[in-house]
C-alpha cells in the first residue's frame, strides 16, 4: 500500500510540475539542454519594483535583490542555471508570475515565465521558445494591465495577449503600433519611447479604456539629440539629452506640446522623475530640475557612474538607476531638493564582459565600460572592482582586449590606449601605470615587452617596453595594410589575425611579425587562402599550429616555418560569430549563434562533437581550469559551459 501511494504520489507530482510549467515535454528537454550551462550579466534592462524586492533583467537572466533594508540590499536569487535562449528585452509581473520578452539576433523571440511562488528565488516554468498562440517575432517591451499583457513587437505591432489563463498567455489582436525601449501605464493610457533607426526618439500614446483593444493615438518622432532618452509621469513626458524638455500629452492624443525646455550644460544620458522634479545623470552627477514651468535646476547630487546610466525605475520617492558600469543605485527622493543616494550594488557578471582571467581562486573580469572586476570564482559573487581613471564617456573607455601576465593584467582601452594593472590582490587591482595608444584593440604580451594592435584608422603593431610598468616606452610601432583583431605572442613571433581594412583592400588572414628585437618588428610571414577576413586565433601549445577562425571557417595551418605558413585541415563554419578556443584534442569554434566543439586530433579530418546554444553571437572564447568554457557574448552576459 505505501508504495503504491508513493507511486501515485510521485505521478500527481509529475503532473502538478508538467502544468505548472505549461512547457510540457518539449520545454523541459529544451531546459535540460541547457543544464551544463550557466549564465551571468549582459545588457541591463529595466528594474522592476514588486513587494520587497527588485528584479533586474540582464542578458538571459533575471536577478532578485532583497530591498526590505533599502540602505542594505542584498542578493536573493537569480535565474544563472535557467538562462534564456535569447537576451531579455523587458519584464513585467502579474501576482505570483514574472513574464520576461526576449529576442535573438536570429530574429527568433519568445515570452518566458517565472514562478515568483518565493519572490526572493524567481524559477523559469516556461521559457517560451515553442510558443504558437503568444505569436510574437521581434518582442522590444512589455507591459501588463490587468488581465492584459501587451508585446511591442518590432515586426508586428501591438500584440495585446489574455492572461485569463497566466500560464498561457494567448494572443488576441494585434493593433497598429511601433517599437518600445521604456513603457508605461496609467490613467487609461500606455506610452512607450523608444530610439529609431535614424536616431530620432519614437513617443507613442495608446488610449487603452478598452484593455483589449488598446488604440494609438499619438506617434510623434522628436528629436533624438534633444531627447536621448524619455521618461513620463502621466500626463507629462520629459525629454533627457542636450536639453530638459518638459511635454504635455494630450488625453485626447495628437501631438505632444513643449511646455518647458531648459540647457543642463551637458548631455544627459537618463533619468527618472517622481513627484514635481526631474532627475538627470551626466558626467558631472545627477541634476535635479523643476517642473512646475519654468523648468529650472534645482539641486545636484554626486554618482561617479550617472554618465553610465543604463535604465531607470520609479516607485514612490524611491528611483533605482542600473548602469552600464555594474550598478545598481537607489535614490531617495523624499527630503530635500538634493536626491540621497541610499545604496550601490555591484551586480552580477558585467553588462559589457570582455575577457577573463584566474588568479588564485579570483576571477578578473574585462568589463568594457571601466576596467576590472574581481569575483569569486565560484558564483561570481563581486568581490572588488578597478574602475580607471578616465573620462566619463563610454567613447573614451571601450576596454577592448586584456593580457595577463603572472600578476598584472594589460589592458586595451580603444578610447585611450594601454593601462597596466597590478593584481597582486585580485580583489583590488590598482593601477601602476599607462600609456596613451588610441583605438588600441587587441593585445598580447609577456616579460618586458607587450604588443598593441590597431583596426581603426588603419592598421597597426606597436612594441611597448613594461620593464618599468610606471614609464612604459614605445620601442616600434608599423602600419599594418589590415585591421588586427587579434594578437598571439610565441617566443620570437607575434601571430595576428586580419581583416581588411577597407571594401577593396588588401585580404586579411594570418600575419606573422619577428619580434625578437622589438625596437625592429618585420613581418616574416602571411597566410589568406580562402580567408579574407580573420577575426581569432589559437596557438598550439609549441606555437607549431595555428587554429585560424576565418569568415569561411576553421582554418588549421602548420606555421613550424612561420615564413610559409600551410593548411592542413579545414572545418566548415559560418560567419558571424568570430571566436575561437583551444581546447584538450579539440578546438572551440563560435558560429551563428552557438559554439562548436571541434574534434581536431586529426587536424586533416575535423569533425563535429558537441553544439552549444548562446543567446547572443559569441565574442570571444576562453577556456578555463575546472572544464569550463567561458563564452563572452556581450549584450547575452557571460556564459559558462561545463565541458
Amino acid at each position: 500500500m505505501r508504495q503504491t501511494a508513493l507511486r501515485y504520489s510521485r505521478q500527481i507530482a509529475l503532473a502538478l510540475a508538467l502544468a505548472i510549467s505549461g512547457a510540457g515535454l518539449a520545454h523541459a528537454q529544451d531546459i535540460a539542454a541547457r543544464a551544463n550551462q550557466t549564465a551571468y550579466g549582459g545588457r541591463i534592462g529595466v528594474p522592476l519594483k514588486q513587494g520587497d524586492f527588485v528584479y533586474l533583467p540582464s542578458g538571459s537572466t533575471v536577478t532578485a535583490w532583497d530591498y526590505r533594508t533599502p540602505e542594505a540590499p542584498r542578493l536573493a536569487g537569480d535565474t544563472r542555471r535557467q538562462p534564456l535562449p535569447g537576451i531579455i528585452s523587458s519584464i513585467a509581473s502579474r501576482g505570483r508570475y514574472l513574464y520576461a520578452g526576449w529576442r535573438r539576433q536570429d530574429g527568433t523571440s519568445g515570452l518566458a515565465i517565472y514562478s515568483l511562488l518565493d519572490p526572493a528565488r524567481p524559477r523559469l516554468v516556461d521559457g517560451g521558445t515553442l510558443r504558437k498562440n503568444a505569436a510574437a517575432e521581434d518582442i522590444s517591451a512589455i507591459a501588463i494591465d490587468g488581465d492584459f499583457l501587451y508585446a511591442f513587437d518590432n515586426a508586428r505591432g501591438l500584440v495585446v495577449h489574455s492572461l485569463a489563463d497566466p500560464l498561457y498567455p494567448r494572443a488576441i489582436r494585434v493593433v497598429e503600433g511601433g517599437p518600445a525601449d521604456v513603457v508605461g501605464i496609467s490613467g487609461g493610457r500606455i506610452f512607450t519611447s523608444a530610439r529609431t533607426m535614424i536616431d530620432d526618439t519614437l513617443l507613442q500614446v495608446f488610449d487603452n479604456s478598452r484593455k483589449n483593444f488598446p488604440k494609438r493615438v499619438t506617434s510623434a518622432n522628436l528629436d533624438g539629440f534633444e531627447n536621448f532618452r524619455l521618461q513620463f509621469a502621466w500626463p507629462l513626458a520629459v525629454g533627457f539629452g542636450l536639453s530638459v524638455n518638459l511635454y504635455y500629452l494630450p488625453p485626447w492624443g495628437g501631438a505632444p506640446l513643449l511646455w518647458g525646455s531648459a540647457a543642463p550644460g551637458e548631455a544627459l544620458f537618463n533619468g527618472f522623475v517622481a513627484g514635481d522634479k526631474a532627475y538627470g545623470f551626466g558626467a558631472s552627477g545627477v541634476s535635479v530640475w523643476s517642473l512646475r514651468l519654468p523648468v529650472r535646476r534645482v539641486g545636484r547630487a554626486d554618482f561617479a557612474n550617472a554618465f553610465a546610466a543604463e535604465t531607470t525605475a520609479v516607485q514612490g520617492q524611491f528611483g533605482w538607476v542600473a548602469t552600464s558600469t555594474d550598478q545598481l543605485a537607489l535614490f531617495d527622493t523624499g527630503k530635500t531638493a538634493s536626491p540621497r543616494l541610499a545604496s550601490v550594488v555591484d551586480t552580477l557578471g558585467g553588462a559589457d564582459v570582455r575577457d577573463a582571467a584566474l588568479i588564485d581562486r579570483s576571477l578578473v573580469l574585462l568589463q568594457n565600460g571601466y576596467g576590472l572586476s574581481a569575483a569569486d570564482d565560484a558564483d561570481l559573487t563581486p568581490t572588488g572592482r578597478f574602475d580607471a581613471d578616465l573620462p566619463k564617456a563610454k567613447q573614451a573607455r571601450a576596454f577592448e582586449d586584456m593580457a595577463v601576465d603572472g600578476r598584472r593584467a594589460y589592458l586595451a582601452a580603444w578610447g585611450y590606449g594601454l593601462i597596466i594593472a597590478d593584481l597582486s590582490n585580485p580583489s583590488a587591482p590598482r593601477e601602476l601605470g599607462r600609456l596613451p595608444a588610441e583605438f588600441s584593440s587587441a593585445i598580447a604580451g609577456k616579460g618586458r615587452q607587450v604588443y598593441l594592435g590597431t583596426a581603426t584608422n588603419g592598421g597597426s603593431v606597436t612594441s611597448v617596453d613594461v620593464s618599468n610598468p610606471a614609464r612604459p616606452v614605445v620601442r616600434d610601432a608599423v602600419a599594418v595594410d589590415t585591421r588586427v583583431a587579434r594578437l598571439q605572442l610565441a617566443g620570437r613571433f607575434l601571430f595576428a589575425a586580419t581583416a581588411p581594412d577597407a571594401a577593396g583592400g588588401p585580404p586579411g588572414g594570418l600575419r606573422i611579425f619577428d619580434v625578437g628585437n622589438p625596437s625592429q618588428i618585420r613581418e616574416v610571414g602571411r597566410y589568406s587562402d580562402d580567408c579574407e577576413f580573420a577575426s581569432d586565433l589559437a596557438l598550439s601549445d609549441d606555437a607549431r599550429t595555428v587554429h585560424l577562425r576565418c569568415s569561411s571557417g576553421l582554418h588549421i595551418l602548420d606555421v613550424s616555418q612561420p615564413s610559409r605558413p600551410v593548411r592542413v585541415g579545414f572545418y566548415a563554419a559560418g560567419g558571424g560569430d568570430r571566436a575561437i578556443a583551444l581546447g584538450s584534442g579539440s578546438v572551440f569554434v563560435a558560429t551563428g549563434g552557438s559554439v562548436e566543439e571541434v574534434d581536431i586530433r586529426n587536424p586533416r579530418r575535423p569533425t563535429l562533437l558537441n553544439r552549444y546554444q548562446l543567446p547572443a553571437e559569441a565574442r570571444r572564447l576562453r577556456v578555463m581550469p575546472g572544464h569550463r568554457l567561458f563564452v563572452f557574448t556581450g549584450t547575452g552576459g557571460l556564459q559558462i559551459i561545463k565541458l
